[in-house]
């Protein structure tokens, strides 16, 4: 039981079809003019259950993840993320960003981890305070925290293949069995050769 009185809401979990219109009490997070996520959150014995409205992004990410028990939960909606209060729904940080694929929070230092379509990126109160060497052709998801360690899954073949990675949070170090570091190097140039003459000179 909080300070409230209340027990708190520890489980939530995504409801896959829309609730019928007062068959729970709802509350907004985000916005309503596009895609949303439903999420159910509730205490451990379901007596008190209540629902979470998320505006979502642009990506397929659809998750729930504790983020600080017993009752902060992160919500990444289409890689919108948002780290919520579930008993006294409260909003407690966010992140909205159009080319996030994927999101998760690291609480001991209230980062968000961002996943683009290349690399992975630390937001610290609005703010980028790291970004990874890029490790993906074209595509960063299932974004999970195992400890101190952040795992996915990256694009890093031409034909969709997917490799597994790790990020540590601490050494800010990120394992991926194929480096594109490399590609990171601005206007690779192609040079002309040293015989080839200038365009105007054949007019």
């Amino acid at each position: 039981m909080n300070s409230d009185g209340k027990e708190p809401c520890e489980l939530a979990s995504i409801v896959h079809e829309k609730p019928l219109s007062g068959a729970y009490e709802e509350k907004l997070f985000g916005s309503d003019s596009g895609n949303t996520l439903w999420v159910k959150f509730s205490d451990r014995d379901e007596i008190v259950e209540r629902i979470g409205k998320f505006g979502t992004g642009g990506s397929a990410s659809a998750r729930v993840d504790k983020a600080i028990e017993p009752d902060k939960f992160l919500i990444s909606a289409g890689g919108f993320g948002y780290l919520v209060d579930a008993t006294k729904r409260a909003l407690l940080n966010h992140h909205f960003e159009p080319f996030t694929q994927d999101i998760a929070y690291d609480a001991k230092t209230n980062r968000f981890i961002i996943a683009d379509y290349v690399r992975l990126r630390l937001i610290e109160s609005g703010k980028v305070v790291f970004s990874s060497k890029r490790i993906a052709l074209d595509g960063i998801r299932s974004l999970k925290l195992e400890g101190r360690l952040v795992v996915g899954l990256a694009t890093t073949g031409y034909e969709g293949e997917e490799s597994g990675f790790t990020f540590d949070l601490d050494t800010l170090q990120v394992k991926c069995p194929v480096d594109f570091s490399s590609w990171d190097n601005p206007r690779m140039q192609i040079p002309i050769p040293k015989q080839a003459k200038p365009w105007w000179k054949f007019w």
